[in-house]
């Protein structure tokens, strides 16, 4: 399974490196508007879930994907 680091490394083009648990919408300078919607379809895609609209604001870290992800039993 994909590791929710390496998506958000391949969907906003930077190094995995640099992607943590703390990595953010606020601490990210790629993870602009257009980059959430985009985040949003990789993941759908990605572990074949559909996010309601109050999941997607939610979808905030990469803390964030994984809680949703755990909630879901997707560990």
């Amino acid at each position: 399974m994909t590791r929710p680091e390496d998506l958000v490394a391949r969907t906003f083009g930077v190094p995995p490196s640099v992607v943590t648990d703390t990595t953010s919408n606020q601490s990210l300078a790629e993870w602009d508007s257009l980059g959430h919607i985009t985040l949003l379809m990789e993941l759908e895609s990605t572990y074949g879930v559909t996010l309601s609209p109050e999941e997607s604001m939610q979808v905030t870290s990469v803390a964030a994907i994984k809680k949703l992800l755990a909630d879901r039993g997707m560990a």
